[in-house]
This record gives C-alpha cells, structure tokens and sequence, in this order.
C-alpha cells in the first residue's frame, strides 16, 4: 500500500509539479522512500537533536496531503517540547502511541507532492500552501510532512516561502488566545481595549497586527529598543518595561478588556493598581503539572490553581484565562484572509538553513526576538 502511494506520488509530481525540479522530486520519492529530517530520539536539550533520514510519512486519511517543505519557523513551544514538556498530555490525542522518535515544527510552507481523494479540487499537485501540523502530531523540522486540507491555505502570492512559514503558529496561537478564550469571537474585537505584555515577539506583534486589523485599540510592552518596531505595527500606546515608572505608567493607562501576556509576566504579579477585565497567559500550569504528578494528578493539580485565582470578592470581575494553541481551520481562513490582503505581515527575526537547526534553537534560547526565526530547505 505505502509503495503504491509513493508510485502514485511520483507519477502525479512528473505530470503536475510546476516550479519545482522534476529531478527534486524523483530523488526525495526514489531514494529509498526516504527523507531527512530532524529528530528527538530522547528528551534534553539541543543536543538531543539528531539529523538523519526518516520513511517518507504516509497519508492515512483521504482529506490528507503530502508535502515537500521548503522552510519552517522555529516556536518556543519546540524548545519546550524538546525537553520533554507535554509529554504526558500529549499522549492522549496520540492514543498513547509510541511518542519518540520525534520530528519537531508546528508551521510550514512547501509544495503539495501528493493528496487525498477528499481533497478534492481545493488544492492540486504543485500547489505552493502554507499551514500547520497539530501539536500531537509529527512536525515540520522535515523534507516531507502530512497536513490535513483544513490546516493549509495556498501561499500568498507577494510573500516568500520563509515568510509565509513565519506568520502561521505565532497568528494562530494570537487569534486563539484572544478570540476563543478572551471571547473575542462572541464579543467582538473592535472598541477593545487590550494590553499586549510582549508585543515585539512573534506572538505579540501577531497580535498587535490582529487586533489593529479588527479596530481593537491596541496597547503594548516592551524593551525602549522594540518600541519603533511595535509602533510601526499600529500599537496606539506602548510602555517601556525598562522604564523606573513602568507599573505606574501601565496603571495609567486605565481599563483593559484583555491583558495578552506574552512574557510570562504572571497573573500572581500583576499589581492590584492595574484595572482589567480577563487576563490570558499562554503559560498555563497544565502541560508542567500533568508531568509531573501524572495525568490524573496534573489535571487536578491545575483545576485548583485555575479555580484558586478565579475566586473573587464581590464585585470583582477580572478572571484569570489559559490560552493555547487552537488548531482551528476557520480560524486559519480568517487569518489567511488578513495576511493576504496585506493586514498582517511577516516579521523575520534571523534565517537559518535547515541543516542548521540546532543553531536556530540557539538563537531562539536568547530570548528577547523581534519577530521569528525561520529555517530553509
């Protein structure tokens, strides 16, 4: 069966491919069914990380596609699971499968090789697409990867393969966040006010992009050298964390419908001063805790601290909220919307080549980015 899928392959990619050497395609296909790709055979660090070949992967759905990635971005969610975090959560969407080897990247961008019957007319053999892998699944740090039709769009046309490839995870993790549980999706972004802590990283200037793009009245933090950056991005007030009056500053700006935290700031040191309405942290306890005390334990664990925080006197209306990465294809079509009508723009912090990863995931461990790091194959 796997065989007839990569004959399938090939003869479609002879007929078909367009932009791509036909000779590419025959040696990733013919070569022993066989791809390279960077893999996790054992939790750690970067040294973890292992070059080699892999089995090219196999479409097990009809509504699947196979694709020979061109450039994938880095997202400190990988670095994270690098060292084991998820590990124990993760397992279920899995089906409790065996987890490693692993092929770390969430986002992508690359040409179509293969597809599904239920694919239908969407997208064909030769398409340049752009989208993500769901975070349980094997990733994009690979020559060929399998993505569900509902997961990709077709690649802008004014943006480069690396660009496209930057703007997927960090706008998808943005819309989640403060559409689905800052409710943004029921309420309505326009009139908001939000405060972005973070806004010069790939998430935060995703979101100060998003939010500007839907009439959100847009405030941000960072370091006084990101200021231009964010305020080239449409932010309306920015605060300088490295300023003496930073917290008074912050105070002053009055009631925030939404604080985006996209630093780790932390609920437990927001000052009482600051008046807002929901809280969103993207670095919730639930991931941690589950490997630590177990699935069960974890699970509980986190109940508690989410209904400790949430517990208020009479009168008070902030709420604590944890934000995550939403794998969700209407909200993809609404993003892809706002970046191909040019509403929502690549931000490249560094360019690597993909036979450079660990490199990338040493430029990505010192922290303080403007924008995202990106590998090319």
């Amino acid at each position: 069966m796997f065989q007839k899928i990569i004959n399938k392959a090939f003869n479609f990619a002879l007929k078909e491919y367009r932009g791509v050497s036909t000779n590419a395609v025959r040696v990733k296909l013919r070569e022993q069914n066989k791809a390279n790709a960077w893999q996790v055979h054992s939790y750690g660090d970067i040294s973890e990380l292992q070059f080699g070949k892999i089995r090219i992967p196999q479409i097990r759905h009809s509504d699947e596609v196979l694709i020979n990635v061109e450039a994938a971005s880095l997202n400190p969610i990988d670095n994270l699971m690098l060292g084991g975090y998820g590990r124990t959560l993760f397992q279920i969407p899995r089906k409790f499968e065996m987890e490693l080897p692993l092929v770390l990247g969430r986002d992508f961008c690359g040409t179509v090789i293969y597809k599904g019957l239920e694919v239908g007319s969407s997208f064909s053999v030769g398409d340049k697409v752009y989208g993500f892998i769901p975070i349980h699944k094997q990733g994009t740090f690979s020559e060929v990867v399998v993505a569900n039709k509902a997961h990709i769009c077709k690649k802008p046309k004014d943006l480069t393969e690396a660009e496209s490839a930057s703007l997927v995870y960090a706008t998808m993790t943005a819309w989640s966040a403060l559409y689905l549980f800052g409710n943004l999706l029921v309420k309505g972004a326009r009139g908001s006010r939000v405060l972005i802590l973070g806004a010069s990283g790939g998430v935060g200037t995703a979101a100060v992009q998003l939010l500007k793009s839907q009439g959100s009245i847009v405030y941000g933090t960072c370091s006084t050298d990101a200021m231009p950056l964010v305020r080239s991005l449409g932010a309306d007030c920015i605060f300088d964390y490295k300023d003496s009056d930073y917290l008074k500053n912050v105070e002053t700006g009055g009631f925030y419908h939404i604080i985006l935290d996209c630093a780790k700031f932390g609920y437990e040191n927001i000052p009482k001063t600051w008046k807002f309405g929901t809280y969103i942290t993207l670095n919730s306890p639930l991931l941690l805790n589950t490997d630590k005390y177990g699935l069960v334990g974890g699970l509980l664990n986190s109940a508690a601290t989410f209904l400790s925080n949430n517990i208020k006197p009479p009168g008070e209306k902030r709420c604590l909220m944890w934000g995550f990465f939403v794998p969700s294809g209407s909200g993809f079509q609404f993003i892809n919307k706002l970046i191909t009508d040019g509403q929502i723009t690549p931000l490249i912090h560094k360019q690597f080549k993909f036979e450079n990863l660990p490199e990338a995931f040493q430029e990505l461990n010192k922290g303080h980015l403007r924008g995202k790091i990106v590998v090319t194959l």
